[in-house]
């Protein structure tokens, strides 16, 4: 799919017991007082920014971070996520234990399907389907978020945003070079409503801050001496879905942890709907054993690759 994972640098993590374990000789000051269980409660609320920032402190605190239970499954099952996160920079949004319980969590957060990423903005489980058709899951510009919502700078800066791994993107393998920061649509959206008091306010705020920007450049264009002034951008840009390489910039990969077993649950696809486009036998949905048992029963069995 060329996801985030795919344009990740090579990890540069080494094999565990490539180096011998060497005891801390330093301590971590009161935390060291508290008896593991709360010492755990408290890393596991931390966002993963300041956890990272932590573990690098000496190697008490490396040891304490390596103790955590969701830390060590994460590792193990979702080191993509974790590094996909740590490379866009938002990690400041989520902690240890949110993490976890998304890596834990089967179903898409929208559709129900089987979800088989993670959107790395707001970290929900999502479908293909859903991240690469709802509008909710394509990340805008800071200056595309600010003329489509009403939105000022100073707004726009608190607003979920990740740093643009450069790389190629989509089915469709397209480049992405710029811009170098996105921010999330859904907060971006949420924030022009509660700044503007409604979603119609906010409609016809933004309506009239481009029907002047229109007629300024109309005059400008009627004058003799401007020269070619600069198109306007339009406030709703061609979205190629599926193919629009933005909606997989902040995607990743994850599997399904099944606490009560601790296995990991891929998910698979069906071969009766592979050549089917629309809903509900999209060739992109995916079941575990469970949900694909629900699935035959309702379209029936599958008979030369078909239901």
């Amino acid at each position: 799919d060329h996801t985030l994972d795919d344009n990740l640098l090579p990890s540069k993590l080494h094999p565990k017991g490539e180096f011998p374990y060497r005891p801390p000789t330093t301590n971590v000051g009161d935390l060291d007082v508290l008896p593991p269980e709360l010492q755990q409660e408290i890393l596991s609320q931390l966002d993963l920014r300041s956890l990272t920032v932590f573990q690098r402190v000496n190697r008490r605190a490396t040891e304490l971070v390596n103790s955590l239970p969701q830390y060590k499954t994460i590792n193990t099952h979702a080191l993509n996520a974790l590094r996909g996160i740590l490379s866009i920079e938002t990690g400041k949004w989520i902690t240890y234990k949110t993490l976890y319980e998304k890596l834990c969590t089967l179903e898409c957060e929208n559709y129900g399907d089987f979800g088989g990423y993670l959107y790395l903005l707001t970290y929900k489980r999502v479908c293909f389907l859903c991240f690469s058709q709802d509008r909710l899951y394509l990340p805008l510009s800071p200056r595309l978020a600010k003329r489509k919502f009403g939105l000022c700078s100073r707004t726009v800066n608190t607003l979920p945003c990740m740093k643009v791994i450069y790389g190629k993107y989509s089915p469709n393998v397209k480049n992405v070079y710029t811009p170098s920061v996105l921010v999330d649509y859904k907060s971006a959206l949420h924030a022009g409503i509660a700044l503007h008091g409604s979603l119609s306010a906010m409609h016809e705020y933004v309506a009239k801050m481009e029907d002047q920007k229109c007629k300024a450049h109309n005059a400008k264009q009627s004058s003799p001496t401007s020269g070619h002034p600069r198109r306007t951008l339009t406030l709703n840009p061609f979205d190629k879905q599926s193919g629009n390489p933005f909606r997989f910039v902040a995607i990743v990969h994850v599997t399904w942890f099944n606490r009560a077993s601790q296995e990991v649950v891929q998910g698979f696809h069906c071969v009766g709907c592979e050549k089917s486009c629309r809903l509900p036998l999209h060739y992109r949905r995916k079941f575990i054993a469970t949900s694909f048992d629900n699935h035959l029963k309702r379209f029936g069995s599958i008979q030369n690759g078909k239901h």
